[in-house]
């Protein structure tokens, strides 16, 4: 009777973490959308508006550093409630803003909901069902990237053809997430990552070979992965209206580019896995066709051929990340809250680098030339992700996944 009960709670908690990150998808491009006439309101220079949005990185990245020893010591749904209140704070002061000072405090407040709002699902999903963690994860991104696919397109109808300020799009993200959490405080908790029911307790060795996960060249492999992987997609998303805008004079691709790569990844990340079980080859696939499609971009440039080769990269590209990620979460279920935080670190690493150093690369050599770096950044992936996947093995360990490693034992009794 118990195992029932808990097949029938699983699904719930998944599914809301599906709905949290389709929240948070939309509204971290909304608050993108929005974020010039919210400038151009107060007056804020590039220069302070970078100050603050740094501020805010400082805050995700300490909140990360926090989270690595204790996301695995507190209830899943307590830390989730928590992001969800610190975030629905954030998003109300940003809407009543008066100016710089009452964005920064937004900025840092939003910086520590979203950081939790970021993490938690992931180990939350890992321990209610690891077996299928990067079908979980890959689902996950693509609720992500399907709400940051959707909320430019009704910001765009509702400020830009109806008239509303900027600021309904905070209220409507508010609005969005108390509706969701009242849903999270009615749905059963997972509990704690780190307790597994049914297994035996765990001798001092085991518990000490568990903490030495993160210093193996598997698991440090995954987070460069992760960040070679950011570097990559921030440096194309960053300049992709500059890439055909300046280089090619095309408006139209300009509109569209951004849009063509999140539909691209979402529809990859939700219907990608179901025809590709294997890790290995979906990691190192997706993360080389990426750099093959950077390296079209660089080298064809042109208008209708150019839109072509980011629709394609998002198609490729979705899948990797997810992927990767899964694979690091998967070396150790019991600490999956630590795993999560030290990959989110990885994670913004590779983006504020990538977002740094292809600027630089843009400011010496122009958009599209700076794409041939980005390409070569993929190769680099390619070759970490191949030691990461060697390391796997002699840790005993299948880097395919368990629901690769399944499908094959089911077909070696049809073949004998």
């Amino acid at each position: 009777m118990h195992k029932t009960s808990v097949k029938q709670r699983l699904p719930l908690y998944i599914l809301l973490c599906y709905i949290l990150s389709f929240y948070t998808g939309f509204n971290m491009s909304a608050a993108q959308f929005v974020l010039l006439d919210m400038k151009t309101e107060f007056a804020i220079s590039s220069t302070l508006m970078a100050a603050i949005s740094s501020a805010q990185m400082i805050t995700s990245l300490g909140m990360s550093l926090l989270f690595s020893g204790l996301l695995d010591r507190l209830d899943n749904k307590k830390v989730m409630l928590a992001g969800c209140f610190c975030s629905i704070l954030g998003s109300i002061i940003a809407g009543f803003s008066n100016g710089p000072i009452m964005t920064l405090i937004s900025y840092m407040v939003s910086g520590i909901g979203g950081n939790m709002l970021l993490a938690t699902p992931f180990p939350a999903m890992t321990k209610l069902d690891p077996a299928r963690i990067t079908l979980h994860v890959n689902r996950q991104q693509g609720a992500l990237s399907c709400g940051a696919f959707i909320s430019p397109l009704l910001m765009a109808l509702l400020i830009n053809e109806i008239g509303l300020g900027w600021r309904w799009s905070y209220h409507i993200s508010t609005g969005m997430l108390i509706a969701i959490t009242i849903f999270f405080c009615f749905a059963p908790s997972p509990g704690k990552s780190g307790e597994v029911a049914g297994v035996a307790e765990e001798t001092p060795e085991e518990r000490k070979a568990r903490r030495r996960i993160i210093l193996t060249p598997a698991f440090i492999c995954m987070g460069l992965g992760l960040a070679l992987y950011m570097f990559m997609e921030i440096g194309l998303l960053s300049y992709a209206k500059d890439y055909f805008m300046v280089g090619l004079n095309d408006i139209l691709g300009a509109s569209l580019c951004i849009s063509v790569v999140r539909g691209g990844m979402t529809l990859s990340r939700l219907f990608g896995e179901r025809l590709i079980k294997n890790r290995v080859w979906m990691s190192i696939g997706t993360m080389g066709l990426s750099g093959l499609c950077l390296l079209l971009m660089a080298i064809f440039r042109l208008p209708v051929v150019s839109l072509i080769w980011y629709a394609l990269f998002g198609l490729v590209a979705g899948p990797c990340w997810p992927t990767i990620l899964s694979m690091g979460l998967s070396l150790d279920t019991k600490s999956s809250g630590k795993l999560t935080s030290i990959l989110m670190l990885f994670n913004n690493v590779g983006n504020n680098l990538g977002n740094l150093l292809i600027g630089a690369c843009v400011d010496m050599m122009e958009v599209g030339n700076a794409y041939y770096a980005a390409a070569g950044i993929s190769l680099i992936g390619v070759v970490v992700l191949l030691i990461g996947v060697r390391s796997f093995r002699r840790l005993g360990q299948i880097p395919e996944g368990p629901e690769w490693s399944s499908a094959q034992q089911q077909e070696l009794p049809l073949a004998n």
